[in-house]
This record gives C-alpha cells, sequence and structure tokens, in this order.
C-alpha cells in the first residue's frame, strides 16, 4: 500500500526524487524510495498518530510542490499503520468495548480525509476487510437498477462477483435492514455463495451501497460484537459516502455549465493556462477554436428559450464528440464556445473544425425546426498569436469579430501584425 501511495505521488509531481519513510514501535522505521539521494531531501510533511510516524521527503522542486498535499497523505497513512497495530494488538480481544471506540475513532479520522467517492469507497472496504480478517469483501453502489461490483479485494485472487439487480435486493433489503447473514433464502441467491455478512450502507431511506464480507481467516465465526461494530462502521460509511458525494456536486457546480454540462468560462479559462503553461515548459503548440452559433437570437425570438437552450445542448453535443481525450470544451455564455486543442497548430485545428462545420449542418435534418444552423469561428495558436491566456482569447475574440463580419459561417485567423 505504501509503495502504491508513493508512485501514485511520483505520477502526480513528476518525480522520482520521493521518499517515505515510516516509524513503528514493532518494525522499527522503513524508507521507500530510492536508494540513494535521500541526504539531501527535504521534509514535505510529518505527521504521528499514537506510536507511529509518517514522514514524507522530496529533492529539488517536489518539495514545493508536495507540501499541500503532503499532510492529508500523511495523516492517512499514519492513521493506517497505527490502526493496523491496535487490529494485531487487540484481534483476540474484538470483544473488547475499548478496542471498538479505538477502532471507531481511527476510521472517522481517516475517512475524514479522503474527498473522493472513490478514495472513500477502497477506504471502506479496505477498513472492513481489516477489521474482521475476512478472505474477500465486496462493495456494491447502486446505479441504473442494479448493484454494481464497485470495489472488490480478495485475498485469493477469486473474480469480482456478478452485479445485483436493485429491485430483488431491495425487496429482500430493505434500507434501513440490519445486518445480517444471507439466511434468507432470496439474499442468498444474490450474494456469492460463502457470503457470510451483508452490512447495509444507508443515509436514512437512501442506499448508499452494500457491503458483502466473505469467510473470516481461521474460520472464525462473526458473533454479536462483530455485528455490533459492522453496524457502527456502517453508519459512518455512509457518513463518509454522502459527504464525498456532496464535494463532487460542489466541485462539479463550481466548474460545470449547468445547461450544456461543459466547463464554464472560469474552468475552461484555467485550464488553458494550464495547457499554455505546460505548452511553455516543453515547447508545445496549443490553439483555441472561439465558437458562435449565426443567428442565434433569432431562434430564441420565434421559437422560444427552451428551444435556444436546446440547440445550445446540441451544439455542446457535437463539440463533445468531436474533441479528443486531451482537449477541454466549455461554455463562455451566451451561444459561444471555446474549444481547447493541446499539443495542435492551426493548420491541424482546421480538421477538428470542419467535422464540427459537418455536424452544425446536419442538424437541420434531423431538427428541422431549426432550420440550417452555421457557426463563425475563431482560430488562434500559441505562442504564435499569444502566450498567455489573455492574450491568445483576445486573438482568437478578433478572428470571430472578423468572421462575424465578413459573412458569418466561416472560420477567420488573427491578422498578421
Amino acid at each position: 500500500m505504501f509503495e502504491r501511495c508513493r508512485d501514485i505521488l511520483v505520477q502526480r509531481f513528476q518525480s522520482e526524487r520521493i521518499w517515505l519513510t515510516i516509524s513503528t514501535p514493532y518494525g522499527g522505521a522503513r524508507t521507500i524510495g530510492p536508494a540513494h539521494g535521500q541526504g539531501s531531501a527535504k521534509e514535505a510533511a510529518r505527521l504521528a498518530s499514537g506510536e507511529t510516524q509518517v514522514t514524507i521527503l522530496a529533492e529539488g522542486a517536489a518539495v514545493d510542490q508536495l507540501r499541500g498535499s503532503a499532510l492529508p497523505v500523511a495523516l492517512g497513512l499514519s492513521v493506517v499503520l497505527e490502526l493496523r497495530s491496535v487490529l494485531v494488538e487487540r484481534q483476540a480481544a474484538l470483544e473488547d468495548a475499548v478496542f471498538q471506540l479505538r477502532a471507531l475513532r481511527q476510521v472517522a479520522r481517516l475517512l475524514s480525509s479522503v474527498h473522493s467517492s472513490g478514495e472513500t469507497e477502497q477506504l471502506i472496504l479496505d477498513f472492513m476487510a481489516e477489521v474482521f480478517f475476512t478472505w474477500w469483501a465486496c462493495l456494491y453502489r447502486p446505479a441504473d437498477g442494479r448493484l454494481t461490483p464497485a470495489v472488490y479485494r480478495s485475498r485469493d485472487n477469486q473474480p469480482a462477483p456478478p452485479r445485483i439487480e436493485a429491485d430483488p435486493l431491495t425487496e429482500a433489503l430493505p434500507s434501513g435492514s440490519p445486518i445480517c447473514r444471507p439466511d434468507d433464502v432470496r439474499l442468498a441467491t444474490l450474494f456469492p455463495r460463502d457470503t457470510q455478512l451483508i452490512v447495509p450502507i444507508d443515509a436514512g431511506i437512501e442506499r448508499m451501497a452494500v457491503l458483502a464480507l466473505g469467510p473470516r481467516l481461521g474460520n472464525r465465526a462473526f458473533g454479536r460484537p462483530e455485528f455490533e461494530l459492522a453496524g457502527t462502521l456502517a453508519f459512518a460509511a455512509a457518513i463518509a459516502l454522502k459527504n464525498a458525494e456532496l464535494v463532487e456536486e460542489l466541485h462539479s457546480a463550481a466548474t460545470t455549465d449547468e445547461l450544456t454540462g461543459l466547463y464554464n468560462r472560469r474552468a475552461v479559462e484555467e485550464r488553458l493556462a494550464a495547457e499554455l503553461s505546460r505548452g511553455s515548459r516543453h515547447q508545445l503548440h496549443t490553439s483555441v477554436v472561439l465558437i458562435d452559433i449565426d443567428r442565434f437570437k433569432p431562434i430564441n425570438d420565434t421559437l422560444g428559450h427552451a428551444a435556444g437552450d436546446a440547440l445550445l445542448v446540441h451544439m455542446a453535443s457535437i463539440l463533445r464528440t468531436q474533441c479528443r481525450t486531451l482537449d477541454a470544451v466549455g461554455r463562455l455564455g451566451g451561444d459561444e464556445f471555446l474549444v481547447v486543442l493541446p499539443m495542435t497548430k492551426t493548420d491541424e485545428a482546421m480538421v477538428f473544425i470542419n467535422r464540427v462545420r459537418k455536424q452544425v449542418a446536419a442538424i437541420g435534418e434531423t431538427h428541422p425546426e431549426f432550420g440550417r444552423q452555421t457557426v463563425s469561428l475563431g482560430l488562434a495558436e500559441s505562442p504564435t498569436h499569444g502566450g498567455t491566456a489573455s492574450d491568445l482569447l483576445a486573438a482568437a475574440d478578433a478572428a470571430l469579430y472578423r468572421a462575424k463580419r465578413s459573412g458569418r459561417d466561416t472560420v477567420s485567423l488573427p491578422e498578421t501584425p
């Protein structure tokens, strides 16, 4: 797990010169990272949980970049190590209420350091599997009328179980149901044959997830203390999943145009600035395309704003499908869109533009109420037409203005100085 954490940090900050030092009362100190160079590294974060300490070191520019993210990582790792120490120390006395409270405290601290749904799902599964020492564990999440194995862990590398239809499960295990064994034949047919414990993770009447646990190591049975602890942890897990979803919704609302689902102005301009910075470092070209729907106002005036919104959604769909994975597309406002094409020159951008114009022209065939549709486009390239986001957008905007003045339904480049 610690090697995986370091690999993620290396990939994110593009530096191999990162070390993790873990100190525990049982295993002494252990360092993960390159064999040489640690002596010149600087400390990015240090955090202790109980008798366990995690230190993150880095060399060069990675130190400053790491400092904003290293503390949550160190917190998570130190809590995991401390929790593992607790589990090793007290696994024989799971019935002890002190152990249960300590485990709950650790999981609450650890869950609070995770923000995305995916990270929270993995955390819940790993924690439950370690607390109860099970051969396998599977966390199912609801989607499209089914519960899908979102995260699965097996000590003997067995394949993940299949999806479960939501309606039969809800009938056999309604929201708010307690933790149970698959004694009900309806549940037994839905979950893997050797399932020992089914843990509903519900937030009120909302089914957030369902956790299935396999046999425990050493053939130990799930008794009353395990049921009580699993119920407490399921409550914390439901809160964590709900919080993660809310955080992601807030982030999406801050960066997404509500009507089209594209980036909003701020988000797409931030993405442009990031691409220009990367292009400057690696001497890469970046092209931007400003797109304006021709004669959009008459659509609103004659067919109504609902029709105008529908046309904007069609336009967003065209741009999204014609873009590559590395491209970014956003709505600047009204009927104006911005497309960022990294590692692309203007002649290469014309391939994208021609595909878009062809798709826009076909709107009238599938939606005759809109009539024949055209767009005007302003195309600019960095560094030729500007090295900053504001300069490049100004050049593209001037080109778009020229395209509109020249009769619309055309593409224009910035004028040569």
